[in-house]
């Protein structure tokens, strides 16, 4: 069976590094969704110390290309491109470097194997590096479907990252977006409509991300999960509690994450006085994340705008913190609408910890309304978001046009 099934190049720039690791998980969960229905999968992904250049993961063939000096390859991974240019400046003189790598590696892969589709996630440089390429190789290109998660679209939009984004969209054979307020960003660029597909990416709700019933929820605790980059609004959390534990004075925080602003927020937590309230567990392996949300009564999402205009593409987070029966209070961006709504969840207006630290108290002192919403977000996110729900969609749409390919 799995002689017949198209060859999927896979393409991305977060991707585990190894077994187990603390990076974002999505990419491959997604490949192995697809490597079970019979396509055959391949991953070009950055390299990164400790990491092999070449290896089988679960049936699916990983090649990670060296971009520099092994101990010096700082650009991906660890809060992700965008991210680590804001940290350190220094990490744009890595990005010719990446580029020119990934370009290599995913030329070589093309001319020594025959792939009938190359998915692309983000559009730059992944989905931009991938249609120049193909505009090489010309008619014996592959079909190319790209993702965009959020950050590649809504960030580097001056005049030149907008043309460039529209121009990598154009030669796509698809495009698709993690959420609808993404598609509507992508259709005021002047993509054709019916080029893209609302495509969230899932998670396993049936067999991992689920109530842990060994483990007693604390109704006072909260947790948050994610990135400390700008965006994920982790300041503005902090800010919150302070008003939360003069009123709750049993509140605590769970903050669940690394990234380049830990060290601020960590001061920022003790100067605020939090130090009995808040604690800092760093990144987790992401089999734990489920003990943990199980651990809390209320997930928040506190998302923002940041200075460069980066926001939630949908928020993973959201889904898995719902999975595991957590009520949950979200930012009211567009795009954490299309996982949380007015019966799952509590809307807070982005930014703003008086409002935020208002409904924290307020679902911190209504027991019933944490359950309910718990009960209803769990069986929301089961139906739309699950695997076998996501990834039937991704099955379906990269072997259509893998065969369209094949007849083409």
């Amino acid at each position: 069976m799995t002689s017949e099934m198209p060859r999927v190049l896979v393409i991305a720039s977060t991707f585990p590094r190894w077994r187990n690791d603390t990076e974002p998980s999505f990419v491959f969960d997604l490949c192995r969704y697809l490597h079970g229905k019979g396509l055959q999968i391949d991953v070009i992904a950055p390299h990164a110390t400790g990491a092999e250049k070449h290896e089988l993961l679960d049936g699916i063939n990983v090649y990670r290309y060296q971009y520099f000096i092994s101990d010096l390859q700082t650009l991906a991974y660890s809060g992700g491109i965008l991210a680590n240019l804001k940290k350190n400046p220094l990490n744009y003189l890595l990005v010719p470097f990446l580029v020119i790598a990934q370009s290599f590696a995913l030329y070589h892969r093309l001319k020594n194997t025959h792939y009938r589709l190359i998915h692309a996630h983000w559009l730059i440089p992944q989905g931009c590096i991938c249609a120049f390429i193909n505009m090489l190789l010309r008619r014996k290109a592959p079909a190319l479907v790209c993702t965009s998660h959020g950050g590649d679209l809504y960030a580097l939009n001056n005049f030149f990252f907008t043309r460039l984004k529209k121009w990598t969209i154009d030669k796509c054979t698809h495009f698709c977006v993690v959420s609808s307020a993404m598609k509507k960003v992508a259709m005021k660029m002047g993509v054709n409509g019916g080029k893209i597909s609302v495509m969230p990416m899932g998670v396993d709700l049936i067999n991992e991300f689920k109530p842990v019933p060994e483990i007693k929820r604390n109704d006072q605790r909260l947790i948050f999960v994610g990135r400390l980059v700008e965006k994920k609004g982790a300041g503005c959390l902090l800010d919150a509690m302070a008003r939360v534990t003069k009123t709750v004075p049993g509140a605590e925080l769970l903050i669940v994450g690394g990234g380049p602003l830990r060290s601020t927020l960590e001061q920022e937590a003790k100067q605020l006085g939090l130090d009995n309230h808040v604690q800092f567990l760093g990144t987790v392996p992401h089999h734990q994340l489920p003990d943990l949300y199980s651990s809390a009564g209320i997930a928040v999402v506190p998302s923002i705008i940041d200075s460069t205009g980066d926001q939630e593409g949908l928020g993973l987070v959201t889904i898995e913190a719902m999975g595991c029966g957590c009520a949950v209070i979200a930012s009211s961006l567009d795009a954490i609408r299309d996982v949380v709504d007015a019966k799952t969840g509590i809307f807070v207006t982005p930014g703003d910890p008086v409002n935020l630290a208002e409904k924290i108290c307020l679902l911190l002192g209504n027991r019933e309304l944490r359950q309910q919403m718990a009960a209803q977000g769990r069986d929301k996110v089961t139906k739309q978001f699950d695997w076998q729900v996501a990834g039937e969609r991704y099955f379906q749409l990269i072997n259509s046009h893998a065969k369209l390919q094949a007849t083409g």
